[in-house]
């Protein structure tokens, strides 16, 4: 009975890992003919920001210069809490561009200071439809022309951006988050391409205003609200829209320290929101719960270091064939990744042990989670340091 069990949960997660590398290689190959307008929709830019002077000022000078009517979208900052320059920074812009609004926020106690923000930001916004931008992130300067033409396709309520790392070769683990990071990436691309569920990530993120509020604005609560507003537009039945022309840079952790800490907050988000996934018939939700439900399915990636049990019986053979054909597909995709985006190619083959280190992180996330530690949304620190690309 043991080696059944062990070889159900076996390939359970190595089809699973098969189904998401197919994804990513799917999106990796993706080509999007698109019009392009320079002035139909309005849009209000929330930028949440909190000990950010070492990037905001180029995530503001990339908004300000946008290929688009200066007249049909404004830039809000909501600055909460910092301890730097943050909010002198903003000022400036403030007084040198007539659509640009900094805004301070007092201190709260909510879990989740991000989402406090936008909700804050939400109320002042005079515009139609709501755009979010971590202050890390560098949007190229067609980013608001392609999305307005994105919201001409019927049921369209979001779009999300395609997010790529700028600091790639800042550090070695900076290569090893890119992968990760770009992996998860291309399998929305995927995703999108076939219909199924797309997640909003945060950042080069669009929502019409009116949906949001319907949907009661950010979850002030959640670990990933970005996750939680996916999965509530989903369930409504909404469209969210992935376009791979709405190009955005941002950066990746580039220390092991923080990337411990943001890992830890993005997967116990998601396994938060895994248990609270709506029960209905419909393949974008099922979808949405295999993309959120990760966490679950690291978890049950331990069962592989059990295939020691079922060493002498039949369905050894069997249950390798599946676990190799998983682990080649990864790699290939990995490989497939790091030529896109210069990453050498050693990383790819290392990034198999990488994800033991992933598969610990997501374990531990469940453990917090289910223990009830107290959760914290913990803001990534941010170097600041890589040049920008020039387009």
């Amino acid at each position: 009975m043991l080696n059944e069990i062990v070889v159900f949960f076996s390939i359970l997660v190595s089809s699973w890992n098969i189904y998401n590398s197919a994804l990513s290689f799917y999106g990796l190959t993706w080509r999007v003919n698109q019009k392009i307008e320079y002035s139909d929709k309005t849009f209000s830019i929330l930028v949440p920001a909190k000990n950010e002077e070492k990037v905001l000022g180029r995530l503001l000078d990339r908004l300000i210069n946008q290929e688009y009517d200066k007249s049909k979208y404004e830039i809000i900052v909501v600055e909460d809490g910092s301890t730097d320059r943050t909010f002198q920074i903003c000022k400036n812009y403030e007084e040198n561009y007539d659509n640009v609004r900094c805004v301070k926020l007092d201190k709260s106690n909510v879990p989740n200071g991000k989402s406090r923000a936008l909700n804050y930001a939400m109320k002042l916004a005079k515009f139609d439809i709501i755009g979010v931008f971590d202050a890390d992130t560098f949007p190229r300067l067609d980013v608001l022309s392609y999305v307005s033409g994105s919201f001409d396709s019927d049921n369209v309520v979001a779009v999300q951006g395609k997010l790529i790392p700028i600091n790639v070769r800042e550090s070695i683990i900076a290569r090893f988050a890119s992968l990760e990071e770009l992996f998860n990436e291309y399998s929305i691309g995927g995703r999108a391409r076939f219909g199924l569920f797309v997640p909003l990530e945060g950042t080069c993120t669009f929502v019409k205003k009116s949906i949001i509020e319907e949907m009661g604005g950010w979850n002030e609560y959640s670990l990933t609200e970005d996750l939680d507003l996916s999965v509530k537009l989903t369930s409504a039945g909404y469209k969210i829209m992935y376009n791979p022309n709405v190009v955005a840079w941002r950066e990746v952790a580039s220390s092991l320290r923080w990337l411990i800490k943001q890992r830890l907050r993005w997967y116990r988000g998601h396994f938060e929101i895994s248990l609270s996934m709506p029960k209905k018939i419909d393949p974008r939700i099922f979808d949405g719960i295999l993309l959120i439900g990760t966490p679950i399915f690291m978890l049950m990636n331990l069962v592989n270091y059990s295939l020691v049990l079922i060493y002498q019986t039949p369905l050894f053979v069997v249950t390798m064939v599946i676990v190799s054909t998983a682990t080649l597909l990864s790699f290939i995709t990995a490989v497939g990744i790091s030529r896109k985006h210069l990453i050498e190619y050693q990383y790819s083959i290392l990034s198999l042990i990488y994800m033991n280190f992933v598969m610990l992180l997501n374990v531990t996330a469940v453990f917090l989670e289910i223990v009830r530690v107290p959760r914290v949304w913990i803001k990534t620190e941010r170097s600041g340091k890589i040049s920008v690309p020039e387009v």
